[in-house]
């Protein structure tokens, strides 16, 4: 989308300035410059130099980092472009602050950080540590650059146009989905973290695009909280309910029947044709992709497959946060996911959606049947 490529030529001519002031030019973007002037012969400067990054190979990049040579330069480089003098103890060295950072993104991957990767950085093992939390909280800010919903018209139609060329459903600007990360609960408030896989969580409201770029990111509540709940007291719930993306849809699970501007699945007592079903075919599709987007997201950063004792719900947010916004960055520089990718289950709705689907009249059901009036039945013409 143009306001996903606006941001990220701002990103680069940030980092050039940032750079330039420094006299130093981001290896990011200075490696482009230098290819193409390969055959000429100039002098080897300061910002040249070998960095951390450059002694490690791409097998323990890929197998302890799970990134790519070109995606952590580019990490690197915003990220020492955005530290604070006081970010790092006094007297570490732009090596030893390179080094800190794959520290932190080692941790990211692993959920950990073990001493044969500190080693293998060069970095002391107690102030990689101090590191982490650091690095985590300055990606967390960075959401909104780096995560943002298409927000003007052309955006907004190209996404819808994306998701219908694959699923035949207009009007769809993203899939909503809800991101389960298994905690250790404070004493006291089991109940509030048991979701319905039967295992306690705190769960993220997502919203992605039709490729498994992340649009949206809020709501870090716990994983028993209804879904209808989220969704309403959500800055992006509401800003669908003020008609501030137009008339679009961003689909969703049965969870949120009855939500407005969220397209759910049609409930099985009131599907009456083929179309319906057609409809709730592609509807499968689109809302399944949560399970490789999530999927995705949890073997990259396996830190989410469990983050253990909640010491500080910030820091629980502020984890999940950097994550997507490194999940995105992947998606940029199309890192490929680790060997043991797996997809993650979806949610089974709660109990309180059959109370829901068993009222008489909804506004959304019978847009939705209009709308699958429109669009399905010539589907049904096709598929008989």
């Amino acid at each position: 989308m143009s306001l996903a490529g606006a941001l990220w030529f701002a990103i680069q001519d940030d980092l050039l300035v940032n750079g330039l002031c420094n006299n130093t030019i981001p290896s990011s973007i200075s490696s482009t410059k230098q290819d193409k002037q390969s055959s000429i012969s100039e002098p080897i400067t300061a910002s040249e130099t070998r960095t951390v990054l450059d002694g490690l190979d791409d097998r323990f990049l890929s197998r302890c980092l799970h990134l790519t040579r070109q995606c952590l330069r580019f990490i690197v480089d915003f990220i020492q472009a955005r530290l604070k003098k006081d970010v790092f103890a006094p007297g570490h060295s732009p090596t030893s602050a390179e080094a800190n950072i794959l520290a932190a993104l080692a941790f990211l991957a692993h959920g950990s950080l073990p001493s044969k990767i500190t080693e293998r950085l060069g970095v002391d093992q107690r102030a990689a540590g101090e590191a982490v939390n650091s690095i985590i909280k300055l990606l967390s800010d960075l959401s909104p650059d780096f995560i943002t919903f298409p927000n003007s018209y052309n955006d907004r139609m190209g996404a819808a146009q994306a998701f219908k060329n694959l699923s035949g459903i207009p009007h769809v600007v993203g899939v909503l989905g809800y991101l389960h990360v298994k905690v250790s609960p404070p004493a006291g408030e089991e109940h509030m973290y048991m979701n319905t896989l039967g295992y306690h969580s705190v769960m993220m409201q997502v919203i992605f695009d039709v490729d498994g770029n992340l649009l949206s990111l809020e709501q870090c509540c716990p994983g028993g909280t209804p879904e209808q709940t989220v969704w309403e007291n959500s800055d992006i719930g509401r800003q669908f309910s003020i008609f501030q993306h137009g008339h679009t849809w961003v689909v969703g699970s049965r969870s949120l029947l009855g939500c407005g501007h969220v397209l759910t699945p049609v409930e099985a007592f009131r599907i009456k044709s083929n179309a319906a079903l057609q409809f709730n075919k592609a509807h499968a599709q689109l809302h399944g992709r949560a399970q490789q987007v999530f999927g995705s997201l949890k073997s990259r950063f396996q830190c989410l497959r469990d983050i253990g004792p909640i010491q500080s719900p910030e820091l629980v947010a502020c984890t999940i946060k950097a994550c997507c916004v490194l999940h995105n960055i992947c998606k940029k520089f199309s890192v490929p996911l680790p060997l043991d990718f797996s997809t993650e289950p979806l949610h089974p709705p709660s109990e309180v959606v059959n109370i829901l689907a068993e009222q008489p009249f909804d506004y959304m059901e019978d847009t939705k049947e209009e709308m699958i009036e429109m669009f399905f039945n010539t589907a049904e013409d096709g598929n008989e």
